[in-house]
């Protein structure tokens, strides 16, 4: 992708993926203290500390990842999807593993694992969500240059 359509589509991407994951926990933090009508919740804290700092490190992820991967061509690119399910699995594992060998867990306890490839599958969804809002923000930005050359 080039410089500006690269910048709106990891904009994109990363305000979809946050709020795609945030929303839903920030509205389960609430159900679970009670506070459905109190200001002051887990959620709210969530939403207000968690929030900036998310779509800061998703743009930046993003923006790594779009500016290596290729042009999209459709909406639902699925060797663009595997490319960030695979790219975010060894991210992701990297880290699971780490904090694996760390702890100094017993290595029979492959309670870490699992719960890492769970998790795992989550953020897969969300990264697809993601990918898919910045493949339709670059087709939209492509079709109205295109537009404006021809006029």
């Amino acid at each position: 992708m080039r410089s500006w359509s690269l910048v709106c589509a990891s904009l994109s991407a990363s305000l979809v993926s946050v709020f795609s994951f945030v929303i839903p926990f920030c509205l389960f933090l609430n159900f679970r203290q009670n506070h459905l009508i109190h200001v002051a919740s887990d959620g709210m804290e969530v939403m207000m500390y968690l929030t900036p700092i998310l779509i800061v490190l998703v743009f930046i992820f993003y923006l790594i990842v779009f500016a290596v991967l290729k042009l999209p061509e459709q909406i639902f690119d699925p060797s663009q999807l595997l490319k960030v399910g695979i790219i975010l699995f060894s991210c992701w594992m990297s880290l699971v593993l780490m904090i694996f060998f760390e702890a100094r867990a017993n290595e029979t306890d492959f309670s870490v694992l699992v719960i890492g490839l769970v998790i795992y599958l989550g953020l897969l969804f969300i990264a697809i969500l993601g990918c898919m809002s910045a493949n339709v923000c670059y087709l939209v930005m492509r079709k109205k240059i295109n537009d404006k050359k021809l006029l």
